[in-house]
């Protein structure tokens, strides 16, 4: 590789331990470095002509350096810079790429990262993915809520949202339900060029008996938007969940009209600007369409852009800042102020959250409502905590019959019924009953009397099945 004009780097930040360190490393890793701690010493260097990349912080001691780089793009087009921030907020990446960063990088960072991405960008040209005019009128909620979250998978969200900001690509948003699926899809709407037109959120089912001369009157009756006329599409964003929940017809229907409709309403208006599209789901829609349960054709068409939200459990490091936005929150609805110490914050990190980001959400709420005191105390966050679990526990015990009627239809959609198969019925009927018994048994203790007498049949039967299953019986005495 030709080093001749790639290998000088200019590192910029205010504090001088880190220029120190990322200057040692690049270094040692064959760069000229030279180095400021202000955006006045980043404009000297960059007019010196020394440098083909740029690594500066956002927050410097003269200026936002963001504020900086349009003009020092213009002076040097060729000038490839990396932002770092601690900001570690959506609004901080997405106005990194509309300034011209060509990488995000949050803070803290390891040094073996920053390597690779100064390797990557010599190698590499930025796609110029985004095709509109930069937008400076950003929403500020954003610098502080309500996407929340300082995690390694939170950031990679970070990076692509602001990618795709001022796109109109389709966005196919996954995760599970709770983690925040519309919530990105109406922050890449608001942080856009459209952000002031109009963001339509609609279920699967407005697409049954679905005709596109209904399409005005259908949209008022599914959302509280102002919708009077065709023109009303104008930019607009639509918003589709649960799409994998959609019958064969709802699918058609859904498809004929990104395909057909929505070419319809631009006609003979060459400034009309196409509805972008957003949809989610809670489950694998790849392996939907493996199985022949989603339509692969409008698979591949709304998944231009797949954004994959994580669980909360994958990301409790942002328990605190989510907390903490949520107590702000409360307090802004009910000037009630409440707060929880760092040993209550711990609890909620270690618990599950198999609700996610919402249940959060709703049990920070409950915890307001049910305090008498100020700092909300350790023992109501475990009681809270106990009677959310038993909730999530027992409506899974009220739904197991649908649960296995889902996982027969599993079970059968791959089933080659010329497989000789013997026993179907007594191969399913044992993975319930054993379970239920060993449970059954622990619960009286190994005792097989009150046991068989639980389970409904009597003690003979209990100890052939006991045999059956190769049950292990360990009797305990009650102390």
């Amino acid at each position: 590789m030709d080093t001749k004009n790639i290998k000088n780097i200019i590192v910029v930040d205010d504090d001088r331990s880190i220029r120190v360190v990322i200057s040692t490393a690049l270094s040692r890793a064959g760069y000229n470095v030279k180095s400021s701690g202000t955006a006045a010493g980043m404009w000297r260097l960059v007019e010196s002509d020394f440098a083909d990349i740029l690594i500066t912080d956002v927050g410097l001691p003269d200026g936002d350096a963001l504020d900086v780089l349009p003009k020092l793009q213009k002076m040097k087009p060729s000038l490839k810079i990396i932002v770092m921030s601690a900001r570690t907020t959506l609004l901080t990446a997405v106005r990194a790429e509309k300034k011209g960063a060509f990488e995000y990088l949050p803070k803290p960072f390891d040094l073996d990262e920053l390597l690779k991405l100064v390797s990557n960008t010599i190698l590499t040209q930025k796609s110029e993915i985004n095709t509109f005019p930069s937008n400076n009128s950003s929403k500020t909620i954003y610098d502080s809520g309500p996407v929340i979250g300082k995690s390694g998978a939170m950031q990679e969200i970070y990076k692509i949202i602001s990618r795709i900001v001022n796109t109109d690509l389709s966005v196919l948003i996954s995760g599970e339900s709770g983690t925040g699926k519309k919530l990105i899809a109406k922050s890449i709407h608001d942080l856009s060029l459209s952000n002031n037109k109009n963001f339509l959120s609609l279920n699967i089912q407005f697409f049954d008996n679905y005709k596109f001369e209904d399409l005005v009157e259908k949209v008022k009756d599914f959302t509280l938007n102002r919708i009077n006329t065709i023109e009303d599409f104008n930019g607009c964003s639509i918003y589709v969940k649960n799409i994998t929940e959609s019958s064969a017809t709802q699918q058609t229907n859904f498809l004929n009209f990104l395909e057909t409709d929505l070419s319809q309403l631009s006609l003979n208006k060459p400034q009309f600007i196409k509805p972008r599209i957003f949809v989610s789901t809670s489950k694998n829609i790849y392996n939907e369409v493996k199985k022949g349960f989603f339509r692969e054709d409008l698979f591949y068409r709304l998944n231009v852009v797949p954004i994959k939200m994580p669980s909360l459990k994958d990301r409790f490091e942002d328990i605190p800042d989510l907390s903490s936005y949520f107590l702000k929150k409360y307090f802004q609805n009910k000037f009630v102020n409440k707060s929880i110490s760092h040993e209550g914050i711990n609890l909620l990190k270690e618990y599950s959250w198999p609700g996610n980001v919402r249940e959060l959400e709703n049990v920070i709420e409950r915890l307001c409502l049910l305090s008498s005191t100020e700092n909300i105390s350790i023992s109501l966050i475990q009681e809270v905590l106990s009677e959310d679990r038993l909730l999530f526990e027992s409506k899974h015990e009220e739904n197991l019959e649908t649960y296995f009627k889902n996982y027969l239809k599993r079970y059968f959609k791959d089933f080659d019924e010329n497989l000789s198969l013997n026993n179907l019925h007594d191969n399913f009927i044992s993975k319930i009953e054993k379970p239920l018994i060993e449970t059954t048994l622990n619960l009286f203790r190994g005792n097989q009397i009150k046991t068989s007498r639980c389970l409904g049949f009597n003690r003979n039967t209990l100890r052939s099945k006991i045999n059956k299953y190769n049950i292990n019986v360990v009797k305990k005495r009650k102390v």
